[in-house]
């Protein structure tokens, strides 16, 4: 009786735990990209090297957040675009800054059917002058 007692009590807690874990989740999805060569994103600059891209929010405005290891280098406003067809690799498209640095305008991921348009001024929709950037 004790043992059966014992048992629910441990299963109970278990269940618990793993509700609260994926509660505690939310809305943050996580990717990873490499970058081959310097980039800015809102003007900070970023080394080439391996990068984990967080996003959060719901709807299509979300809050991007740039990490190299555990230390966050740049978080930015962005927006999720819908593709028509699943994105065949990892990547990033740049743009030509003011001061002739490279911009990040955008990351794509593997088998998604979106992309993170990190610029969403008058001029995101205008892909002239953009460059396709690295992809893993």
């Amino acid at each position: 009786m004790k043992v059966s007692r014992l048992s629910t009590i441990a299963l109970g807690g278990s269940l618990l735990l793993a509700a609260g874990a994926m509660a505690g989740n939310g809305n943050t999805n996580k990717k990873s990209i490499h970058l081959y060569e310097n980039a800015t994103i809102e003007g900070t600059p970023l080394a080439p090297g391996d990068y984990k891209v967080e996003w959060s929010g719901s709807g299509p405005d979300v809050q991007l957040t740039i990490l190299k290891g555990k230390q966050t280098v740049a978080t930015v406003p962005a927006h999720v675009e819908s593709a028509t067809i699943p994105n065949s690799q990892d990547g990033y498209a740049l743009k030509p800054g003011k001061d002739g640095s490279q911009a990040i305008a955008e990351v794509f991921f593997v088998g998604q059917k979106f992309e993170l348009r990190i610029d969403k001024g008058a001029d995101a929709n205008n892909s002239q002058g953009s460059a396709s950037g690295g992809v893993n």
